[in-house]
Parts: structure tokens; C-alpha cells; sequence
């Protein structure tokens, strides 16, 4: 039995080892592969889940390792490998990050869009199975309650999640209602339901805003997410200001870090997939 993931390696090893023995080490690799892929945000990027991946990928490793084609599995290794190294300590993150973050400062008066927003938006993201809402959506709310207490709108619009994409996870609105009773009980709650991505979020909220007036929201979300997620919603016919939430899961300011570095670019490599996605169907401005 041959095989180019172990020849050469002590006296043509992979002559002799028992096939189990290389597909093991196969399925191994095939993790490895993985795993590196997932640090650098391949399968949230794809919409991959990373239990269909890595099912698939020790299979394939399995597989692929007795047979002629082995080589192959140190080779897309060791390719990621480098592009993990390359991102972590290299200032590539950098450029590629501005593209994805949109900042509106205030109009100048007697101009269109001038004034104070009739309301603040806050976006959601990832909740618990408990319903808490947690990571970027988090982020979000707490970024949502600090610019409506800066600016001085009484208003701010949520969106629930959770209540029927899955029956298992608990709806986030009672997370949401506590957490603004916490930080900011003077503010008047809005909500939208039955969303799951960016583009329902746009629809749900441009309909409460007609439903309400309003001509103009404050537009809170990830940074990285912002320049999508407000071109989505003003393409939802509801002008915005795009303000960018403070990002609590990794420092977007010190990209000199592979701690921060890394975490970037799996969220370029998402907003670069999800961006073509929305302007290949014309969800976006």
C-alpha cells in the first residue's frame, strides 16, 4: 500500500503501515484543515456549519490519505497554514477592514438629513438557548442605549430573535426589555419580530418607521457590518445614519495584534461573501 501523506518519512513508512493507521492520521489532518479554515472565517463566510465541516473533512482525509492524492492534505494544510501566519503578523487585516465600516457624522443644517434621528435602530445578532442575547448583539445594545442617551432620542427600535427560527431558543425580548431596564429605563422600546438576517431586519424596521413617521433613524450595528446592513435598510427606502458600535470582542483600533488581526479578518471574509450576496439580489444601496 502507497501513499504520498507518508512516503519518504522512515523507510517508506507508508509502505508498510496498516491502512487504518493512515486514514486515521488522514482524518487527523483533515481536522487540522478544519480548524485552520474556521480561524480564518471560511465556514461562517460559505454558511458552512463547522459540524458539516468537520464531519466532511475527516471523511475526506480518511479517505484521501491512501490513496495517491494524500500529498494533498499537507499541501491545503500547509497553504493554510501560511494564510494564518500572513494575517496574524502582517498588516494586511488593515486595509481591508475600512472598506466594510461606515461612519455618518452629522448632516449640516438646511441639508437633507439634517436634525436629530426620530430614532435609534440597534440590529441584533446571536442569542443563547436561554434567549440572552450575547457576543456582537450584545455589542449592539449596549452601543444602541449610549448613542440614544448621547444624542437625545427617546426612542429605540430592537429586533427579537429566536422566538420561531428555532423552538428550541427562547425568544430574545425579555433579555432585551431587562437589559434596558438596567441601562436605560427611560427610553421607549419599539420591536420587530420574525426576523433572521439583515435584509428582514431592513424591511421590519423601514415599516415601523412609516407606521411612526419617522423620516430618519440612527442606524447602530457591528463595525464591520455597517456599511451593508445601513446600505440595506436606506435600500429598504429609510434614511439612516450609519454609527458603528463600540466592538467589544476584539480591539478594531490595534490591528498591530494577531489577537485582533485574526477576529478581523474571519469578519471580512464574512461581509465580503454576505456584501456580493445582497448586491447580487439588489438588497443594498
Amino acid at each position: 500500500m502507497s501513499d504520498l501523506a507518508f512516503r519518504g518519512r522512515g523507510g517508506d513508512v507508508g509502505g508498510r503501515a496498516p491502512a487504518w493507521l493512515l486514514r486515521s492520521a488522514g482524518a487527523v489532518i483533515g481536522l487540522a484543515i478544519m480548524q485552520l479554515a474556521a480561524a480564518l472565517g471560511v465556514w461562517t463566510a460559505v454558511g458552512v456549519p463547522s459540524f458539516t465541516a468537520r464531519l466532511v473533512l475527516m471523511l475526506a482525509g480518511a479517505l484521501l490519505a491512501t490513496s495517491s492524492r494524500g500529498a494533498w492534505l499537507w499541501l491545503i494544510a500547509g497553504f493554510l497554514s501560511t494564510v494564518l501566519m500572513v494575517v496574524c503578523y502582517t498588516p494586511l487585516v488593515t486595509p481591508l477592514v475600512a472598506p466594510f465600516v461606515r461612519r455618518d457624522n452629522a448632516a449640516p443644517p438646511g441639508t437633507p438629513g439634517a436634525g436629530t434621528p426620530d430614532a435609534v435602530v440597534v440590529l441584533s445578532g446571536s442569542v443563547t438557548s436561554e434567549g440572552r442575547v450575547a457576543g456582537a448583539a450584545l455589542e449592539r445594545l449596549i452601543s444602541g442605549f449610549q448613542q440614544a442617551r448621547r444624542l437625545g432620542i427617546p426612542v429605540v427600535a430592537l429586533s427579537v430573535v429566536g422566538d420561531d427560527a428555532d423552538p428550541s431558543v427562547e425568544s430574545s425580548e425579555r433579555d432585551q426589555r431587562e437589559l434596558a431596564q438596567l441601562m436605560a429605563p427611560d427610553l421607549e422600546l419599539r420591536f420587530v419580530r420574525n426576523v433572521h438576517s439583515t435584509r428582514d431586519e431592513a424591511l421590519a424596521f423601514a415599516a415601523i418607521a412609516r407606521t411612526h413617521g419617522w423620516r430618519q433613524v440612527a442606524l447602530v450595528t457591528s463595525p464591520l457590518h455597517s456599511r451593508r446592513a445601513c446600505g440595506a435598510v436606506e435600500h429598504a427606502g429609510l434614511a439612516v445614519r450609519c454609527i458603528p458600535a463600540a466592538s467589544r470582542e476584539y480591539a478594531l483600533s490595534r490591528l498591530d495584534r494577531p489577537e485582533n488581526r485574526r477576529p478581523a479578518f474571519a469578519d471580512v471574509m464574512y461581509e465580503s461573501a454576505a456584501t456580493l450576496l445582497y448586491m447580487m439580489r439588489g438588497w443594498t444601496s
